[in-house]
């Protein structure tokens, strides 16, 4: 007799390997009813709306049936993982089975790996269910709030119906207004009328007030040119008197510009006399810097020519000690060389002078620097002098009127 376990019966090889095979199928029917769900989540997205007067699902919901379309999915791809890993143990356990057959002995393990798998598949087939019934009682609260959705939009229709009977009773309201305000147009109509007038009788008693204000304006206005006349008097007898002050400032202006003119023709002479003293010095310089000039081109001309002669005397007994000791040919080549040797001595002659004739240059060149930074000084003093002069002749004249006043 076979041992027989507690939880489970003993199984032949043959009943092992037939209940194996026929795992597959109990899955598939476990996993039936999840496909069912998903048939009925179509199925609720593909039903219409209680109230044809909608046109969109609210917010709540639609955020809803897409967080429960999302954990079906993710329970569909558990639920397929958990079948895969079902099958491999499967194959597994008939490889095993197999191997034990060929082998012989092995109902032990054969019964455990067994006992193991049914396990794992009363696991999975458990929490199957419990995810099951957790989606159909998110299904019943989606119901829910959708039908909770159309009461909403029942009442929502009620109070539109109320307004319209509150517009209604608005219009009538506002009809009774427009009645009430013509009747009181046409009071004010009336009204406007007396209005216009006691604006007539008002305006015949402002024209015989205007005309009474012009009656005053005229008296005014003789008295007005009486005073006028009384002022020009007044101011013809002020201008008389400003006339005779006016000509006791003339003399005193004809007295102080004159003094001003004897001044200014003594400033004058003193510049004049001042320019004629620089100019002397400076033509003085000049001539004492011309002589120096001269005296120092002799000395140098005198030089060079000292030079040159004793050049020329060298040169000479050069030629005369050549001529006595050496040939034609020797003569011809030493006549080159002093021919080089005069030339360059020529060349380094009127490099000198150059240089001498810079030099004079310059000195000219300074000496019309200073003789014209000279002018220049004497021209702004002359502007100096000038403008104090001019001041003095501007505040002469601002003090001859103070003259004129403190004078009488």
């Amino acid at each position: 007799m076979a041992h027989r376990s507690p939880i489970f019966p003993t199984l032949a090889p043959s009943e092992s390997t037939h209940e194996l095979h026929c795992i597959p199928w109990k899955l598939c029917k476990c996993t039936a009813p999840l496909k069912n769900i998903d048939k009925y989540s179509r199925r609720v997205r593909n039903i219409p709306l209680h109230s044809q007067a909608l046109t969109a699902v609210p917010l709540a919901s639609a955020s809803l049936v897409d967080q429960l379309e999302d954990r079906i999915l993710s329970h569909e791809k558990t639920t397929a993982a958990l079948v895969e890993h079902a099958f491999r143990i499967k194959e597994d356990i008939v490889h095993t089975l197999h191997r034990m057959q060929n082998k012989g002995g092995g109902d032990r393990l054969a019964r455990q790996l067994l006992e193991e798998h049914i396990r794992n598949i009363t696991a999975i087939v458990r929490q199957l269910n419990r995810d099951i019934e957790m989606l159909q009682e998110q299904i019943r609260v989606r119901d829910n709030l959708s039908y909770g959705t159309n009461s909403t939009l029942k009442s929502l229709e009620m109070r539109q119906l109320s307004g319209l009977g509150d517009l209604r009773g608005r219009v009538a309201r506002c009809d009774a207004g427009l009645a009430r305000l013509s009747a009181e147009h046409k009071i004010t109509y009336e009204r406007l009328q007396s209005l216009s007038k006691d604006q007539h009788t008002s305006k015949l008693i402002l024209e015989s007030k205007i005309k009474e204000a012009e009656i005053q304006i005229s008296h005014l206005l003789s008295r007005v040119e009486q005073s006028i006349m009384q002022q020009e008097a007044k101011l013809k007898v002020a201008y008389k008197e400003s006339n005779q002050q006016l000509q006791l400032l003339d003399t005193k202006l004809k007295n102080a510009i004159e003094e001003l003119s004897s001044q200014i023709l003594s400033a004058r002479s003193w510049l004049e006399q001042e320019h004629e003293k620089i100019e002397k010095e400076l033509v003085q310089k000049v001539e004492q810097l011309s002589l120096t000039f001269k005296e120092n081109t002799e000395m140098s001309e005198r030089a060079f020519e000292m030079k040159f002669n004793q050049m020329a005397e060298k040169i000479e007994k050069i030629e005369e000690m050549q001529k006595i000791t050496m040939e034609a040919h020797e003569a011809k080549q030493t006549e080159e060389r002093i021919n080089i040797r005069i030339g360059k001595l020529q060349n380094e002659i009127n490099e000198d002078i150059k240089e001498m004739k810079a030099e004079v240059n310059a000195g000219f060149a300074a000496i019309y620097e200073s003789i014209g930074s000279l002018r220049q000084v004497l021209e702004a003093k002359m502007k100096l002098d000038r403008d104090e002069l001019q001041k003095q002749i501007h505040q002469m004249k601002q003090e001859v009127p103070r003259w004129g006043e403190a004078g009488p």
